[in-house]
């Protein structure tokens, strides 16, 4: 018997060898989380709450009539001093500051959850829009932007010389 053992090749255990099996492992990937899913449910669970220097986006509902588009726009906080509404090159923006109302003491126990800063939007109208007779109204809030659609163009029809 002792002859076999010593017949019988040693085995080597390599601790690095099985390392590069780890490299192509993500636990992560297991569940089906890659870098831009995993960024998403931050954003789920934390709010996609601005970094400095970027804007808060208002959200907004769009409705198409059959003689106009309604654009609303939720500005809680801004007044109707602060808001402007532009167009240029058929692009509407939407630009706003939402100021803060906190003051600036020493306080103990504080959450501060709303955000403060720009407001800015931008939208390419479509384009049958009548720019020249856009309307805005803003109230409790809320701004309520009214796009004419221009009457639709009748082709025109050339006559032909001989």
């Amino acid at each position: 018997m002792a002859q076999e053992q010593e017949r019988r090749p040693a085995l080597r255990w390599d601790p690095f060898g099985e390392l590069s099996l780890l490299e192509s492992w993500s636990p992560l990937r297991e569940f089906g989380l890659g870098p831009a899913r995993l960024a998403g449910l931050m954003d789920e669970m934390f709010g996609d709450r601005p970094r400095a220097g970027q804007s808060l986006v208002p959200p907004v509902d769009i409705v198409e009539a059959e003689d106009h588009y309604r654009i609303s726009a939720e500005l809680p906080g801004v007044t109707k001093d602060d808001l402007t509404v532009e167009v240029h090159d058929s692009v509407l923006s939407i630009r706003g500051e939402k100021k803060s109302e906190r003051e600036e003491e020493r306080e103990k126990g504080r959450r501060l959850e709303r955000s403060y800063g720009a407001v800015s939007r931008s939208f390419t109208l479509p384009a049958d829009a009548n720019v020249d007779q856009l309307s805005a109204a803003f109230e409790n809030g809320v701004l309520k932007i009214t796009v004419p659609k221009q009457p639709e163009a009748k082709p025109k029809t050339v006559a032909i010389q001989s």
